[in-house]
């Protein structure tokens, strides 16, 4: 049984009253909950110019929203597609067979496209990320 009699509404962690012993099970428990509540990441990353290149997150992502660090996309231009939202099962992409962002297990992946098609991973562009478990 555990020392603490309460617990907060939310995530269900151990609440102590004046006077309750401490277990570090219960600690680890409120860390362990803590962890799993942490739902968005978020990061850099730096084109290689490559053909694709996988950012690893150590994690499943459910969807990943990636964009320029400056923000901006083509004007005007319905050829190129940089940035935007994947999810899993359904990357960015400007037609089948062509995704320019997609989720994949442990990450995602990122593209670039001589052409057209769509470019998001340009040798030396940073790029910003939101990732959600």
């Amino acid at each position: 049984m555990d020392v603490s009699q309460n617990q907060t509404e939310c995530f269900g962690l151990h609440l102590w009253e004046p006077g309750d012993n401490f277990l570090r099970e219960e600690f680890n428990e409120n860390f362990e909950k803590l962890d799993d509540a942490a739902r968005v990441m978020s990061g850099v990353y730096i084109g290689d110019g490559q053909a694709s290149q996988f950012i690893s997150l150590g994690f499943q992502p459910m969807a990943v929203l990636v964009e320029q660090s400056n923000g901006t996309r083509p004007a005007g231009s319905n050829y190129t597609l940089n940035g935007g939202l994947a999810l899993t099962g359904h990357p960015v992409q400007k037609s089948a067979g062509w995704p320019v962002i997609a989720v994949e297990f442990g990450g995602f992946r990122v593209y670039r496209y001589d052409g057209y098609a769509g470019d998001n991973n340009s040798n030396g562009q940073i790029y910003h990320f939101l990732a959600y478990r």
